[in-house]
């Protein structure tokens, strides 16, 4: 529970930042479009790039569990995006709510307290549920909230495949297939980029906040709300569920369960704000589930460390 708090209080220190620099005046609309543009066009790639490179050689045995999981997923996203229709969301607010409803921060938060929690094997696992997340759900997202902003079907297919996300899970996942290592001084240089995304996001998503009206920040759109709760407990739910009908091993279950339940990734800010679609609501979704999920991990890492 100690590394959970902590890992969601640096989040949030992060977050402060950057709301603190709009009230001082020292970022505006025009540097948080800068600072999103880096995360999306440079870093985050980078990152994905070096960090799927790096997987272990896939384990065919966790095929079933981790297209189950993929399923189980996809399954909340049309979940929320029926929800928020029902509340009578916006049809391009409910699909931007659906991405927010089954990207997990399953890379930054989920990993390194999962493996704090059930040891170094989760290495072997949980980076192929952080490849799932950003090379086919989030994919799916993406294409989700092209077709929302009204390109055709086609055109959104387009834009996904140039999507720089979408482009640099591709690499990571073949270096991984071929087993090809880059060399140690481009690796390097590639990881300083992909590490300095994750602050330079959550910068940008706390000026966001900043320059919301206060009262926005509490009270969430009928979107949100049916993203954070498609998040943080329908998702892992979902995947707990079918995870049991397949009888998978104890390891995978923690792992593929702790990591759909953590909150909505910072990505997905990042991508509505490019697509100029749902960008406050999803911002919102961010925060609130993260903060929701300083109690909610805290207790699902009880349930699965003593089963």
């Amino acid at each position: 529970m100690l590394d959970t708090l902590i890992r969601v209080l640096v989040f949030f220190a992060f977050i402060g930042l950057g709301a603190l620099l709009v009230k001082l005046k020292r970022l505006n609309a025009q540097g948080l479009d800068g600072l999103s543009a880096y995360f999306y066009w440079l870093a985050f790639p980078c990152w994905l790039v070096t960090s799927f490179a790096k997987l272990p050689p896939f384990q065919p045995a966790l095929t079933l569990p981790l297209l189950a999981y993929i399923a189980a997923m996809i399954v909340t996203a049309l979940c929320v995006i029926i929800a928020a229709r029902g509340l009578k969301a916006r049809a391009d607010d409910s699909v931007a709510a659906g991405m927010a409803g089954f990207i997990n921060n399953s890379a930054f938060l989920g990993i390194p307290i999962a493996i704090s929690l059930f040891g170094p094997a989760v290495s072997q696992t949980g980076p192929l549920v952080v490849a799932a997340d950003f090379l086919i759900l989030f994919s799916l997202g993406c294409a989700g909230l092209a077709k929302a902003s009204g390109h055709t079907v086609k055109m959104a297919l387009i834009n996904t495949a140039r999507n720089p996300t979408v482009i640099g899970a591709l690499i990571g996942v073949f270096c991984m297939a071929i087993g090809f290592h880059f060399p140690p001084a481009i690796e390097n240089a590639l990881d300083m980029l992909g590490h300095s995304g994750p602050p330079v996001a959550l910068v940008a998503l706390g000026g966001m906040l900043g320059m919301m009206p206060a009262s926005n920040l509490i009270r969430p759109d009928a979107a949100s709300a049916a993203a954070i709760i498609g998040k943080i407990l329908l998702a892992p739910a979902l995947v707990a569920l079918v995870l049991t009908l397949l009888h998978v091993d104890p390891l995978t279950f923690r792992v593929f369960v702790f990591l759909a339940a953590t909150p909505t990734a910072v990505s997905v800010f990042i991508q509505s704000k490019m697509y100029g679609l749902w960008f406050e609501g999803a911002a919102r979704s961010v925060a609130q589930s993260t903060l929701i999920s300083l109690f909610t991990l805290s207790a699902l890492a009880l349930l699965l460390t003593a089963s």
